[in-house]
């Protein structure tokens, strides 16, 4: 074995080795579901920041790096103010709420079984989306470390994502993902991108810009219209501040100030993070041109003469990381959307404590349909890595995020308005996505047959705010005072005896912007200086 197999194996049998070990302790299904809510600042900011950075961006947009241009591939992770959004107008407030999945809120907020079973279905098919991605991101990355063919990882893979997620829910999923996440800066962000960098040089850059300037336009020279930019830039924002498998983690936390400590940390390590992930993979353009599949870049430059073989396999297994980490908590979330939002809700059960144990099986059971269904669809797909993602993240952003950001911030939404919304988003956004794949023999999305080249994304999410607002002026009669108690529980701030105390959350946010600065000055050093 070479080095790279070699840590390679040892990272799965530490991460395997944590999950077992925590299954050994057993959990309630609170515990299971969402750690008691008890978790603090650090341990939400590296769920969150582990379920965000996946396979998607690491592996399939820094493709779009390699191919089209530095900037372009920048300009695809449009996420940014999607953590200020989740932050400050979405998590804090579900944090109020407390329970378990956005089902959970549809319900209490507008009433009746059928806009949770509505929230379920679009949860199914964006996470299932999203899950996909990170299971042929995982075959990909694990094909050209162990030279094992693509297809015959993907069951692999799935069984490693599965033993996270059953043996402890979300405790086992949130202390991996934390752990990872030091793993995924470190290795990826401060050591392994910046070397790279090094020695390709400055002047490699220089003299590839000279002969083909057009690589460093925000289009890639025309290859990639605006509207598709500005597209993606829509679908990770909203996306992303409406993606239950990232919002639901507030959930998780002590309080709502918590949760703002943590957003604000993962976003303090993400941008410099995710510059330097792209930069990576364009200049692995300079040096290498004719890549077959174009999100392989960095796991090429991994395993390249540029990179010393330590950092390299170090890098891999970041990589990895990338995909564990989020694939892990996709896969829990799929399950609890049908233990938690159909069999607790729609079963009978004789006691609470028959309830919790047949939930907690049944949750434990869909976690292996999930990983059975996502093998059947990821076969034979190697490059459908951020087409998959980009998808599943139009989803909640079309679906999910009018709902959810009106719900919380304007009274007078209605439960008609939002079915209304989450219907138009769904479907509007499916149809002008697969239209082009399935009759112009385009890819999933492609958005040059609309009109300006707009992506579909940005007119299913237009038409689902405006039925939102339009419906629900037309419905006003069917609010109840029930509706508006949760609407008031969610905008009502806690006591603050009862919260992180203020001195502390003003010490934890200039922390916070040192250790982004002190990111990014490592970063910039080892980029410009380490030879």
């Amino acid at each position: 074995m070479n080095i790279f197999q070699v840590i390679f194996v040892v990272f799965i049998v530490v991460f395997i080795g944590v999950s077992l070990w925590y299954a050994r302790k057993g959990s309630s299904l609170q515990d299971f579901y969402v750690m008691e809510g008890n978790a603090g600042p650090f341990l939400i900011a590296g769920t969150y920041l582990a379920t965000w950075v996946s396979a998607v961006g690491m592996v399939g947009l820094t493709g779009v790096s390699y191919s089209t241009g530095i900037v372009t591939g920048i300009l695809t992770w449009g996420a940014y103010p999607g953590f200020v959004i989740s932050a400050f107008f979405i998590g804090n407030k579900l944090r109020r709420f407390g329970q378990v999945t956005l089902g959970d809120y549809y319900e209490a907020r507008f009433g009746g079984k059928d806009i949770r079973l509505l929230s379920t279905i679009i949860t199914i098919v964006g996470l299932g989306g999203y899950f996909v991605s990170q299971l042929i991101g995982s075959a990909v990355i694990t094909e050209t470390v162990l030279g094992i063919p693509y297809n015959i990882m993907l069951p692999l893979m799935v069984v490693v994502f599965s033993i996270i997620a059953v043996c402890g829910g979300a405790r086992t999923v949130t202390v991996t993902d934390t752990i990872m996440s030091c793993l995924i800066a470190v290795s990826i962000g401060i050591v392994f991108a910046p070397v790279f960098i090094s020695n390709v040089g400055l002047e490699t850059m220089t003299k590839y810009a000279a002969e083909k300037p057009e690589f460093f336009t925000a289009t890639g020279g025309g290859l990639v219209g605006w509207g598709t930019i500005i597209g993606w830039q829509t679908l990770w924002c909203f996306g992303n501040a409406a993606n239950p498998a990232s919002i639901t983690r507030a959930y998780l936390a002590k309080d709502s100030r918590t949760w703002v400590k943590a957003i604000m940390l993962s976003l303090m390590v993400v941008i410099p993070l995710v510059w330097m992930a792209q930069s990576t993979a364009a200049f692995v353009k300079f040096v290498h041109p004719d890549l077959s599949n174009p999100a392989q870049a960095l796991i090429w430059a991994a395993t390249s003469s540029y990179t010393p073989k330590l950092i390299g396999a170090f890098a891999i297994a970041g990589l990895f990381a990338c995909v564990l980490s989020t694939a892990s908590t996709q896969i829990l979330m799929l399950a609890f959307s049908v233990s938690r939002d159909i069999y607790e809700r729609f079963g009978t059960f004789k006691n609470n404590e028959e309830r919790d144990r047949k939930s907690l099986f049944t949750a434990r059971v869909w976690i292996g349909i999930f990983a059975v269904l996502s093998v059947i669809l990821s076969w034979g797909r190697p490059t459908y890595i951020y087409l998959a993602g980009n998808f599943g993240s139009s989803v909640f952003a079309a679906a999910f995020f009018p709902a959810l950001i009106m719900g919380l911030s304007w009274k007078k939404t209605t439960k008609a308005g939002a079915y209304a919304s989450m219907w138009v988003g769904l479907g509007l956004d499916a149809i002008l996505s697969f239209y082009p794949m399935i009759f112009l023999n385009k890819p999933l999305a492609w958005a040059e047959y609309l009109p300006f080249g707009i992506h579909p994304v940005i007119w299913a999410l237009i038409a689902a705010m405006i039925v939102l607002v339009v419906v629900s002026l037309m419905t006003q009669e069917s609010i109840n005072e029930k509706q508006l108690a949760i609407y008031r529980t969610c905008k009502t701030k806690e006591n603050d005896r009862l919260l992180t105390p203020k001195a502390s959350l003003v010490r934890y946010t200039w922390a916070t912007a040192i250790v982004g600065i002190l990111f990014l000055l490592v970063v910039f050093w080892f980029s410009t200086f380490a030879a």
